[in-house]
């Protein structure tokens, strides 16, 4: 392994486990070798590749199983983890999602701040809607810089689900991790409210989250609206990973 002196030994092995992940070494549920055969490939101590794992396993990337192994978990959909349940208590539903679409469109002030861009720097902006049992719930609006995802196909993102986080990790080699989920009640604008088939201004759980690659870079802003008169929203286990 080739040292960067500018960064800590354990990070440059994360680095390491990462493109070798994307480079399809080890495949998802497949485990890794063990932290005395990953030392020996990158040249590092057993103690290095433990904190490098380790610092893996807290970012969702690996999951370890007591006394099998340490396994590549798959990139999660945040809210197809999500509980949803009906206010008349029947039970957990899994959620599906319809493609609305995928545009580009140039990043105003607040949004190229938040994104570490230029202001008019060009986005991706791609909204699904979120449905339970056929019933409209939920819209999400998912924001990513052009410059460094080149090419959103809507052939590919229907091919994954619209899951973007699996787009950006297997096409571009981008993984994501979250920062803090802000909640909160909004009223429907004027978008929403038609996108979501409500009242204008009425209420709807909102959530946003700002994920940023394993540099610290902001990569992806993304906004959820959730119509809870009929539904309870509960995160996901293991929060916003």
């Amino acid at each position: 392994m080739a040292k960067l002196s500018q960064l800590p030994l354990y990070r440059q092995v994360m680095r390491e486990v990462l493109a070798e992940i994307q480079a399809g070494a080890w495949r998802e549920e497949e485990a890794l070798p063990s932290e005395i055969d990953l030392g020996a490939r990158f040249g590092v101590s057993q103690g290095t590749v433990r904190k490098a794992l380790d610092e893996l396993v807290v970012e969702g990337v690996l999951q370890r199983r007591q006394g099998v192994g340490t396994f590549v978990t798959g990139v999660r959909d945040y809210l197809a983890e999500a509980g949803f349940s009906s206010l008349t208590g029947d039970g957990a539903m899994a959620p599906s999602f319809e493609l609305l679409g995928c545009v580009k469109i140039h990043a105003g002030e607040a949004l190229a701040e938040m994104l570490g861009l230029r202001r008019g720097a060009t986005l991706w902006q791609v909204r699904r809607l979120i449905r339970l049992q056929g019933r409209l719930i939920g819209l999400e609006e998912m924001l990513l810089p052009e410059a460094q995802f080149p090419v959103l196909e809507v052939r590919r993102i229907r091919e994954l689900k619209c899951n973007l986080r699996a787009l950006c990790w297997l096409d571009f080699g981008v993984r994501l991790k979250d920062g803090d989920l802000r909640l909160r009640a909004v009223g429907a604008s004027a978008v929403e409210a038609k996108l979501l088939q409500v009242e204008l201004n009425e209420p709807l759980l909102q959530l946003v989250r700002l994920a940023r690659d394993f540099d610290g870079r902001p990569q992806m802003w993304s906004v959820a609206w959730i119509r809870t008169e009929q539904v309870a929203f509960e995160p996901p286990p293991g929060g916003t990973g």
